[in-house]
């Protein structure tokens, strides 16, 4: 029995350092792209930078736990999702710009108690800032299965409730189940 705790325990680091050195390479990527060169003294900072930050911040990290598999499958998904997350956006920006510039200015600030029915924290974060990326919209809370929403009208607040992104976080999860 205690072997079996060993290698729980031993699982548990792995995934950990799997994790530290994942966020290191983006965060190192990231460098290299914002930076534009590939000499070495920038390379060499970029990477301290990047060991630095994920050192400090490693307690706010998302663990292996907290968030989907990555695997093929999970990444088409996301992208599926981004592309339907910015179609929404530039669809909202118009819907937002026409209230603005409509000569009654037909605004009818609301708020709208959201149900949401996901379990993983990372599921529901990515949900609530989706919500608030979208113009018109706001997530003013965000609890375990309620979200409180801002909402310039009502139609958009009414919207949200067969929001398809919500669905398809909904699907993903339950995939991964």
């Amino acid at each position: 029995m205690h072997e079996i705790s060993d290698a729980g325990v031993a699982d548990k680091m792995k995934s950990h350092w799997l994790n530290f050195i994942g966020i290191t390479v983006i965060l190192f990527l990231f460098w290299v792209a914002v930076s534009g060169t590939l000499k070495w003294p920038q390379l060499v900072v970029g990477l301290a930078a990047a060991i630095f930050i994920t050192y400090f911040n490693r307690n706010l990290l998302i663990t292996a736990e907290d968030r989907p598999p990555v695997c093929f499958r999970t990444i088409t998904w996301l992208v599926g999702y981004i592309f339907r997350l910015v179609f929404d956006i530039i669809k909202a920006n118009f819907q937002v710009a026409w209230l603005v510039l409509h000569p009654k200015m037909p605004i009818e600030p609301n708020m709208v108690s959201l149900e949401i029915n996901i379990d993983r924290v990372a599921s529901r974060v990515l949900l609530a800032n989706s919500i608030t990326l979208t113009p018109g919209t706001l997530t003013v809370l965000a609890d375990e299965k309620k979200f409180l929403v801002h909402a310039l009208t009502f139609k958009s607040g009414d919207g949200l409730k067969s929001w398809p992104l919500i669905d398809r976080l909904k699907q993903m999860e339950e995939d991964q189940h």
